[in-house]
């Protein structure tokens, strides 16, 4: 198992070097002509598990949002966010990963994953990539599923618990290879058949109530201080309550009000970047209790929410 570790700084002209590694462009908007300066300050550790496993487990203080997106080609990888959140778009698909969500991907070579890293949140992630040799190994391979896909769960608390428990307990290298080898099995047992299903009933979504959803979605987006409710937005939809739930998550990844609740967050996150107090930002983002702002905060971004309002 070969390990890069150490905490450190990582510039723009660092991620460049990592993405020709990887397949991945990166963009950093506030530092186009300043590829030296630093971007994330942590510790990143590459770990090949053998027979083509490979798993990348970031740690790291996102100083500046940075974009990326990926072209290689990936039979399957499954990204684990355990603390921060990313923005991950594809194929006109968009969804938010916050901590305790998975998402398994398969990429062909004309469509890539993009993905927004916000700035001032700590950001812990596991990432695993199968070989197509590798995955054909572990089951047959599913029919009628060519081109890119992805698809958002949620893994199992004990398996959350036993991923922490690996990255934090020290072993000699042959036992840490097999701790984390058992540890992706259970990621892909959890993370394939599921993307196989939910993708499938994604895609049957007709037109018009894809359009629909996208409604649903802009009002929250445009208005996430509101307090909106699920019967009104159901209205908006022309569904019954029970079908927007339903066909919601399967649009976009993830339930109306956990989206609505991350729309309010981002919204926080800029108002605190400008300066406004913890209070005023859970204000205007639709919180009635500071103390509840404070939690979810904290649950998003990794950080308390009064860390920004001392460095703006």
């Amino acid at each position: 198992m070969s390990t890069a570790a150490g905490v450190r700084q990582h510039s723009a002209r660092d991620l460049q070097a990592y993405g020709r590694r990887y397949g991945i462009d990166y963009r950093v908007p506030a530092l186009a002509s300043r590829e030296e300066e630093p971007v994330v300050r942590g510790e990143v550790r590459e770990l090949s598990l053998g027979q083509g496993m490979e798993l990348v487990a970031s740690d790291v203080e996102v100083l500046h949002r940075y974009d990326s997106h990926s072209h290689a080609p990936s039979p399957l990888s499954i990204v684990v966010m355990l603390e921060g959140c990313a923005d991950v778009s594809l194929e006109g698909r968009t969804l938010t990963l916050t901590p305790g969500m998975a998402l398994s991907l398969r990429l062909d070579a004309r469509h890539g994953l993009r993905a927004t890293q916000p700035a001032g949140q700590r950001l812990r992630a596991l990432t695993l990539s199968l070989s197509e040799t590798r995955l054909a190994e572990l089951g047959p391979a599913q029919p009628g599923h060519d081109g890119s896909r992805m698809h958002a769960w949620r893994p199992p608390i004990s398996l959350l618990q036993g991923l922490e428990q690996a990255l934090t307990t020290p072993l000699p290298a042959p036992a840490q290879r097999l701790l984390f080898e058992g540890l992706g099995l259970q990621l892909v047992a959890f993370g394939l058949p599921q993307d196989t299903l939910d993708d499938a009933n994604a895609s049957r979504l007709p037109p018009r109530e894809q359009r629909r959803l996208e409604r649903v979605r802009a009002a929250l987006e445009d208005d996430p201080a509101a307090e909106h409710s699920l019967s009104a937005l159901a209205e908006l939809a022309a569904m019954s309550p029970a079908s927007l739930r339903r066909k919601f998550r399967a649009a976009f990844g993830v339930s109306v009000f956990d989206y609505l609740r991350d729309c309010r967050l981002g919204l926080a996150h800029d108002y605190l970047s400008r300066g406004f107090s913890v209070q005023q930002a859970a204000h205007f983002c639709g919180y009635r209790h500071a103390s509840n702002f404070a939690t979810a905060f904290r649950r998003r971004y990794g950080v308390a929410p009064s860390s920004l309002t001392k460095t703006s």
